[in-house]
């Protein structure tokens, strides 16, 4: 119940599609799917560049066909963005009688009666408060925090739980193992261009007349997701499906914007699509109130380090494309940078997340999986979970829709039990 076709009209569901209109894409959805109001010609330079080097194009990543350079599509209505809550929490807030939301609260753990989950114990200014279930309990705190919160409850390996202090409810081996991610590395470029966001003078008179067209207009690069275009590429044309994810940026992206330069540039993300190293998150102690342990293990298996070198070989010619290498004035990252050995070397330094984390609670029926095709939890009653936790395996993608469709899907399975 979870393949391709199975899983397209959740996709659809979810989706108003402002300017795609096929079998792949939907209508009257919750989720506002519009292309960019930008008008960066910053668009056309990477396109030509992809040109110049033979990479494919494509006009819909989302379409019939995946691989190629494009301009993505984003999440904005009116040129804002236009995010999963503002599509579907927002409009009923206040509306619908069996919807509360609280804010600043911080689920401590899930509640059982033996097997069965009745509710959960959370940390309200500064009081414990116990919110019980008529029904099911569902965890949608994210693959990286619902394997935290279910070992805080009991469930999970018991040597480790046990190690942690925790008692032991049920014993599941698989919850916070199977960590996947798409491991990112990122090229970036000072550049001699005002159409790519700088922290110089004249980058804020820019920005002051931008902000003027957005109000006017909103439209320009006020209204940028920064990531503007992309690709899906194949190291190998012989694959069913690309294995590679470009990012390019119009701007230095160095640590996710964490740390800034004072210059125009450009940037380009490649990502490993279908990784093999798998990492873990474990708890650090009994306090629900700690951070968890996260050993996302990048390039622990030795092939995703072979294949991000391809990556960064096929990244690499890109961005020396003449229509590309034309602007910059300095590469930040990777000057000098030619072996083989060179490129493993600033990989291992240099990778770092993109925010894909899924699979510590995954689907299926041998002993490390946590959760059935009813995305119930194996061994116990009432809970549920509905997250990024539960994919087997990362896709090849970027994992925000992909979630919206699981959700979609849940709705469904639970509307099931109980009519």
């Amino acid at each position: 119940g979870w393949g391709y076709d199975d899983l397209l009209p959740y996709f659809r569901r979810s989706e108003h599609n402002e300017a795609i209109f096929d079998d792949f894409h939907g209508q009257g959805g919750p989720l506002n799917v519009s292309g960019l109001r930008t008008g960066n010609p910053f668009h056309e330079v990477f396109l030509q560049a992809a040109r110049e080097v033979d990479y494919p194009l494509t006009d819909d990543f989302n379409g019939a066909q995946q691989e190629g350079c494009g301009v993505y599509q984003v999440t904005q209505k009116n040129g804002e963005r236009w995010s999963v809550a503002r599509g579907y929490l927002l409009p009923h807030l206040g509306v619908r009688p069996n919807l509360e939301v609280r804010t600043r609260v911080t689920v401590l753990r899930v509640l059982f009666e033996g097997r069965r989950a009745v509710g959960v114990e959370c940390l309200q200014d500064g009081r414990r408060v116990t919110l019980r279930a008529r029904a099911e309990v569902l965890l949608c705190a994210g693959a990286l925090q619902t394997p935290q919160l279910l070992q805080l409850s009991g469930v999970g390996p018991a040597a480790h739980l046990q190690s942690r202090g925790v008692p032991v409810v049920h014993d599941l081996a698989g919850v916070g193992g199977n960590l996947q991610d798409h491991p990112d590395f990122i090229f970036a470029y000072q550049a001699k261009s005002l159409d790519l966001v700088g922290l110089t003078p004249r980058g804020f008179a820019r920005t002051a007349r931008e902000l003027r067209r957005y109000a006017r207009d909103r439209r320009g690069a006020i209204t940028s997701n920064f990531a503007e275009a992309g690709a899906f590429l194949k190291t190998d044309p012989s694959l069913p499906a690309p294995d590679l994810q470009l990012h390019f940026v119009v701007s230095i992206a160095e640590d996710h914007a964490r740390k800034l330069h004072l210059a125009h540039g450009y940037s380009c993300h490649v990502c490993l699509l279908r990784p093999r190293s798998r990492g873990t998150v474990r708890l650090r102690d009994g306090d629900p109130l700690s951070a968890p342990d996260i050993d996302p293990a990048f390039l622990d298996h030795p092939d995703d380090l072979e294949q991000m070198v391809k990556g960064f070989r096929m990244t690499q010619r890109l961005m020396d494309a003449p229509s590309l290498a034309r602007w910059r004035t300095k590469d930040l990252f990777t000057e000098g940078v030619r072996s083989d050995d060179e490129v493993r070397a600033v990989l291992r330094a240099r990778v770092d997340s993109v925010y894909h984390p899924v699979g510590t609670c995954r689907m299926g029926h041998d002993a490390d999986a946590v959760v059935d095709a009813q995305l119930r939890v194996h061994g116990l009653d009432g809970l549920r979970v509905v997250d990024a936790s539960v994919m087997p395996t990362v896709v090849g993608g970027n994992t925000n829709a992909p979630v919206v469709a699981i959700a979609e899907k849940a709705v469904d399975l639970i509307r099931a039990r109980v009519h």
